[in-house]
């Protein structure tokens, strides 16, 4: 299960991982395109993002140009906290010695708690498939997010080609023998990056989430290979204070940055500070949006609030 790393060693670190993210992303009609060490790729209403994302990062208009031919409309990227974007931040866990010692006395606490009810392994991702369905539907009708047979079978895609991919690996929290959480992720530029994660209403009283993040972190942690794994950048739509709480209880540091977009030039006469502002207030009002038109509002919301000083 996980990266065969003598097969890294033997191809090369960056090659190997950047041709199996590659073919991740074309498995589930994801537009990406690699840059030197990074790797950008589609989430979505052709925003591109990239990888590794530890920190603040620089892009000239070269790459910049090679975005735009590969598809992007928006480009969303960290730069520092002295620089102009958005006010946003990521969470990781860079400690090499995490583990119960470096939570606070409370979260140790309650981790201890959770670890003598919840079970947390690596498995292999071919063995989530046949409860995954029941898991990714309990997850979405209880946040009320959209969900129907197509939204399943996107999910199940990614799920089917992660099992055939060696960046993709699978951590799962159990109670007894029931599946209480799962979570995929993978490995890139000395990273750890989410990529599905899915949990049981009932079980939550068990702390599985808690469980399965703090294992799977500490082990991962452990691997010489690793110096950080992510819980992400600020979601697009923002944060709940519940969820950054929840992120701080498992020892993951807040680190302050603020987040570039850029627009595609064919789009950017179109689209002012201040049309991209009141585009957002109209968009709110709608009563329903899809998903591209929700990313869309997001999207345009953080580009019409960028401040700072220029570059």
């Amino acid at each position: 299960m996980g990266v065969n790393y003598q097969e890294i060693n033997k191809f090369g670190n960056r090659n190997f991982e950047q041709k199996w993210l590659r073919t991740y992303c074309d498995r589930i009609n994801m537009p990406s395109v690699c840059l030197g060490d990074q790797f950008w790729h589609s989430t979505g209403s052709k925003i591109f993002i990239h990888v590794p994302c530890c920190g603040p990062t620089t892009l000239d208009d070269g790459r910049k140009t090679i975005l735009w031919d590969s598809g992007a409309l928006f480009i969303k990227y960290p730069v520092s906290l002295d620089n102009y974007g958005f006010s946003s931040y990521a969470y990781l866990v860079s400690d090499k010695n995490y583990d119960l010692e470096t939570l606070t006395p409370h979260d140790r606490k309650e981790m201890i708690r959770a670890l003598k009810k919840v079970h947390v392994e690596q498995i292999a991702i071919k063995d989530i498939l046949g409860v995954a369905p029941v898991i990714i539907a309990d997850t979405h009708k209880r946040q009320d997010r959209p969900f129907n047979d197509s939204v399943l079978r996107e999910w199940m895609v990614a799920i089917e080609a992660a099992a055939d991919n060696p960046l993709f690996e699978c951590w799962a929290a159990f109670v007894g023998k029931q599946v209480g959480a799962f979570r995929i992720d993978f490995t890139y530029g000395g990273g750890f990056y989410g990529e599905i994660l899915f949990n049981v209403r009932e079980l939550l009283r068990y702390q599985v989430m808690n469980a399965l993040m703090f294992v799977s972190t500490r082990e991962v942690m452990r691997r010489p290979h690793i110096d950080h794994v992510s819980y992400g950048m600020r979601s697009i739509y923002g944060d709940k204070p519940s969820l950054n709480r929840f992120k701080e209880s498992l020892g993951y540091k807040k680190i302050l940055l603020r987040e570039r977009i850029e627009i595609a030039p064919k789009l950017k006469p179109l689209i002012s500070h201040g049309i991209a502002h009141v585009s957002s207030r109209v968009l709110d009002k709608v009563d329903f949006m899809s998903q591209k038109v929700q990313k869309l509002n997001a999207i345009l919301y953080m580009y019409s609030r960028q401040t700072g000083p220029e570059i």
